[in-house]
């Protein structure tokens, strides 16, 4: 007996074998179907000559014998192995029956004898199998010689009549039972995303997809975990099987709160999912809800394929189901062998989020038969900054929502339609650049901020000089009257509105860079890196001690008043910035050591502006970080609406902060760099509540507590006549001829709020000992600081600074007399030092509260103290 292999057209079953020619080969098959229980009722002269004609074919596993609806070429005869009889339904292939040894199959339409006669079912190999082949020529022969051949083919007629028909009653019940659970699956899809976790996936669902073993698919609620299970059984060999899935979370539950598992073992009166299913993929969701005795049976199926059934007594039920195991948590099989997927929540897939917009956005227009709908880069930095507690699911919702809300003339989605999209960080934020389109053009250009550069320098270096060479007098000299009439009543002004925007234009760090050029062109060299873990630990204390110096110089010296002293001051602060930019690189000084810059960094926590970036954007679209290490070359920009002027070539952040890492502005000074370099468009100007930086998990350090104390103790210094009067001591000298005395003195009067502060958090601590510590609690007095001096520098600015004119004139030798004045009296200063002393007395209570986070009471020493705070700077300053 010759023996090939079955080949297969499609949709046509061709198979080429021989007859039997081997004498020993016949008689074998002969013997084979005299012991058979029905073709061993033949004569032996039949049975020979069925042996005769007969074919072998050997096949291996889900190899498809013969399809429905097509000619039949014969009958086959299962020698051994395992057959299936399916037909295609309303959930794809319907198992009819099984063939095992000794059953015959495909003879049907072969006994109808009709012209048009096809396989009424298909048939397809479960295991490996030997099977003999009759022609339809050869059957049909054998036929007419031995007419006994019909009652056999009778027999296995009425035998296969009655169970189809039991068959088809069973299944309808079966497709009715199914109908809930029944999901189509992706087959023109693919696995969407080129994030690592993605990628992952990707070579986790095609290992899957290669055997039928279990898998064990951790996925969160609303992650897509349907899809993938979908996806995995679709390119399985179980594809042409139905898929299906049970949410243990919505089954329902007795009275201990138990989950009823009738829908997944059965019971007497209705079969359960598995049962139902027969042969196909089952996706179990939140199987974690199992108790103990109905997870270990689910193992027991895996290790054996019979599943016990909730009826009592009942054998086990075999199966051929493939079981997918859903859990938002770990879990684990004992001894089973399975696959592990773990399937990463949106949130952890932020570099996918565009390209799932992409899709849905493509879905949900096709769908509503419209033009194709894009997002700008501010819609898709909302998307990618949202944390997505629903995941996924929540993510094709809200797009779905944005193509119905978008009206039909637009072609991209607007950033209103998003409005619910919006991460905790960005709440109660507003985004200059996108409300305003005007100002991103700016800040773009070269206008900022390296030609206000030029107008800066423009003022500074003449003001500095004539500080030298002018008169000495207040009233004559432009020196003192820009420094201490413009410039400190203004600059601290600008604090609770841009934050530290003086930095990105001053003219002690614009020196420092412009020399920094001309020496590398005189002598190129590598500059030094910053000794940043030195400087993190001592070079605040240093910039305080800097202070301490300057405030020193000024009341001893009396600086106000003099104006090479004045001029001198700046030189030495430039001084400083030079030594920095030649010796290190970026801008060391800015960051770390200046006086100036140390007082701008604490006060821009006050800022109702604010610079950051999407960490989220920064994350997943970003690799080079152009904004922060800088760049040669220009960052390629991808998004349809950007500008020429985007992703610049920059030296990058010069004070080594990236935008998506600042926690608040202290180390930002709006250069800009950021966003010219930005190739994402993740950079975002904030306006915001002033002082939200104290709010939102607000860091302090010693150092800058210690500048803050300071600087509130320089208004008690300004003021020290005054003070002095109040104790009769009035008479003792504060200047640089007694500084035995004027030294303890100014030293006392700087440390009276430490001290005050420092004993009333003492008495706090004691009425609630949960109060948090002093560092925490004494940046609720930063705004109070910030007004205070405000206020003291509020008479210089109404009542000198509008005489800019004719002390220019009187600087350069003119008389000025005539020229024009803009100038208000002293009771108008005087409405302002008290509008802003008690206006600022709420912004003071209010970040106590919210930064203690502890009752009314508890507070009420700090308030008392505010309050008597505000009293004296009354009786100070009127």
């Amino acid at each position: 007996m010759k023996t090939s292999q079955v080949q297969l057209l499609p949709l046509q079953p061709v198979i080429n074998g021989e007859l039997q020619s081997n004498e020993q080969a016949v008689l074998e098959c002969a013997d084979w179907l005299s012991f058979h229980r029905v073709w061993g009722q033949l004569r032996q002269e039949v049975i020979n000559a069925i042996a005769q004609s007969l074919q072998t074919i050997k096949v291996e596993a889900d190899t498809e014998i013969y399809r429905q609806d097509l000619q039949p070429v014969g009958l086959y005869l299962l020698k051994w192995g395992s057959v299936e009889i399916y037909r295609q339904s309303r959930i794809t292939k319907t198992h009819i029956t099984y063939r095992n040894a000794g059953d015959v199959f495909g003879y049907v339409p072969l006994v109808e004898q009709q012209a048009n006669a096809t396989y009424r079912a298909g048939a397809i190999a479960l295991s490996k199998s030997e099977i003999w082949f009759l022609g339809r020529d050869n059957f049909l022969q054998l036929q007419r010689n031995y007419p006994e051949i019909q009652g056999v083919i009778n027999n296995f007629l009425a035998q296969d009549l009655t169970n189809f028909a039991q068959r088809i009653a069973k299944e309808q019940a079966r497709i009715q039972g199914l109908q809930s659970y029944i999901h189509p699956v992706p087959m023109d899809e693919s696995i969407i995303g080129e994030s690592k976790a993605s990628q992952k996936l990707q070579q986790q669902v095609q290992q899957a997809a290669v055997d039928l073993k279990p898998v064990i698919l951790q996925a969160s609620q609303g992650s897509g975990k349907t899809f993938i299970a979908g996806f995995i059984h679709a390119h399985s060999g179980l594809h042409n099987r139905p898929f299906a899935e049970i949410d243990l979370a919505q089954l329902p539950r007795d009275e201990a709160g138990l989950i009823n598992t009738d829908s997944i073992f059965g019971k007497a009166d209705q079969p359960g999912i598995i049962e139902l299913l027969e042969r196909g993929t089952l996706l179990v969701d939140n199987v974690q809800l199992l108790q103990k005795k109905e997870r270990e049976r689910l193992i027991d199926y895996l290790k054996t394929g019979k599943l016990q059934t909730n009826v009592e007594n009942s054998p086990p039920l075999s199966s051929w189901v493939r079981l997918i195991l859903a859990s938002p948590s770990k879990i684990s099989l004992n001894d089973v062998e399975a696959h592990q997927i773990k399937l990463f929540p949106l949130p952890q897939r932020k570099q996918d989020i565009p390209d799932f917009a992409a899709y849905f956005l493509n879905k949900f227009c096709r769908e509503s038969r419209r033009t194709l709908l894009e997002l700008n880069q501010a819609g898709i930095r909302r998307l990618i900054s949202y944390d997505y507690p629903a995941n996924l699911v929540e993510l094709e919702s809200i797009l779905k929502r944005a193509v119905v809300m978008t009206p039909p003339e637009e072609s991209v989605i607007p950033e209103q339609v998003l409005w619910s999209v919006e991460s905790k960080k960005n709440a109660f934020r507003v985004d200059l650049l996108n409300q305003i389109p005007w100002l991103r053009r700016f800040l773009l250009s070269k206008w900022w901020p390296e030609r206000f550069w030029i107008m800066m320098m423009a003022i500074f270096i003449p003001v500095t000089i004539m500080g030298y060479l002018g008169p000495q007098t207040r009233d004559a000299s432009v020196t003192l009257n820009f420094f201490w009439a413009w410039w400190w009543p203004f600059y601290l002004l600008l604090f609770p509105i841009a934050g530290r925007l003086w930095c990105a234009v001053c003219p002690f760090m614009i020196t420092g860079e412009w020399l920094r050029k001309i020496s590398l062109w005189i002598y190129p060299r590598k500059l030094l890196p910053w000794p940043t873990k030195w400087l993190n630990k001592w070079g605040a204390w240093l910039l305080w001690a800097g202070f301490v110096a300057i405030y020193l110089w000024e009341k001893l010296w009396d600086l106000p008043h003099t104006p090479y002293l004045s001029a001198s001051l700046l030189l030495i602060i430039t001084g400083g910035a030079v030594i920095g930019s030649i010796i290190y690189e970026r801008r060391l000084w800015c960051r770390y050591l200046c006086p100036i810059g140390g007082m701008n960094g604490m006060f821009a926590k006050l800022s109702m502006v604010e610079l950051r970036s999407t960490q989220q954007v920064c994350g997943s679209q970003c690799s080079t970080f152009p904004c922060y290490k800088g760049s040669i070359d220009p960052s390629p920009v991808n998004f349809a609406d950007a500008l020429p002027t985007e992703g610049q070539a920059t030296d990058g952040c010069p004070l080594y902060s990236h935008p998506a890492q600042l926690k608040d502005n202290r180390d930002c000074v709006l250069c800009m760099t950021c966003l010219k370099a930005c190739p994402n468009r993740s950079v975002q100007i904030n306006l915001r509540f002033p002082g939200t930086d104290l709010l939102e998990n607000h860091q302090g350090f010693w150092a800058e507590a210690a500048l803050m104390l300071l600087l509130f103790g320089g208004v008690f210094m300004h003021y020290s006549h005054r003070i002095l009067g109040w104790f009769s001591f009035d008479n003792i000298p504060l200047n640089s001829e007694h500084l035995l005395t004027a030294i303890p003195v100014v030293t006392i009067l700087l440390t009276i709020p430490f001290v005050s502060t420092y004993f009333t958090h003492k008495i706090a601590r004691i009425i609630d000992q949960e109060m948090p510590d002093y560092l925490t609690v004494i940046y609720a007095y930063l705004p109070m600081t910030l007004a205070a001096n405000l206020a003291y520098y509020i008479p210089s600015a109404i009542t000198e600074a509008g005489k800019i004119i004719p002390v220019i004139a009187r600087t350069i030798g003119y008389s000025g007399a005539g020229l024009l004045t803009l100038t208000w009296s002293m009771d108008v200063a005087n409405f302002l030092q008290g509008v802003t002393l008690l206006s600022i007395l709420i912004f003071s209570i209010y970040p106590l509260v919210k930064i203690t986070k502890r009752p009314f009471l508890s507070n009420l020493p700090h308030i008392l103290l505010m309050f008597g705070f505000i009293v004296v700077f009354f009786q100070l300053m009127f």
